[in-house]
């Protein structure tokens, strides 16, 4: 087991603005799990990866962050005291368990943040016919590089005669370990 046990867990209301109604948390330890960060980054998608400096950001749903660091895991965006436990436990667990898994993964040192507006939308229809539920393509393409909507949400790339584009679109969001949000 790579991270067994956190030494220290500290849950705050952000400093610079403590009237918001998230806690923010920091969970230390002495294990270095920086070997695990192309493992997770792999199986979790992640937002960011550093590889030279050694951090990986992961954006979960709701405004939810988690921020790995070699002996740090930062939380961001809890509802709750429980929630941020229970966001720790779940990390650790995905740690724990993508590392043990790690022979079986292939790891990725690339990031989600490395996708580019301009070609997803290049990727699209280029209908504008709102049917995703925003104004235009571009805004559709922003909110998919986001993660915050996904591909099926778009009803003219899945008719026959955009399946090319579709393909080109799905083979570029997995080459960076793309995700919607809500597949966690």
């Amino acid at each position: 087991m790579l991270l067994e046990k956190i030494d220290n867990f500290d849950i705050f209301r952000p400093k610079m603005d403590s009237t918001k109604e998230v806690l923010h948390a920091i969970a230390t330890f002495t294990a270095d799990i920086s070997p695990a960060f192309p493992y997770v980054n792999a199986e979790l998608g992640g937002w960011d990866y550093d590889q030279t400096n050694q951090v990986l950001l992961l954006k979960l749903s709701d405004g939810k962050w988690i921020t790995l660091h070699p002996q740090k895991i930062a939380i961001r965006g809890a509802r709750d005291m429980e929630e941020a436990k229970a966001l720790l436990a779940w990390i650790q667990a995905q740690i724990n368990d993508i590392y043990a898994r790690r022979e079986a993964i292939t790891p990725r040192y690339v990031s989600q943040a490395g996708l580019k507006v301009i070609e997803i939308l290049r990727l699209l229809p280029m209908t504008n016919c709102k049917a995703c539920g925003y104004a235009t393509c571009m805004a559709y393409a922003a909110a998919l590089r986001e993660g915050e909507i996904r591909l099926e949400d778009c009803p003219p790339l899945w008719e026959d005669n955009y399946r090319e584009k579709r393909e080109k679109l799905q083979a570029y969001l997995q080459s960076y370990g793309w995700r919607a949000l809500d597949e966690f």
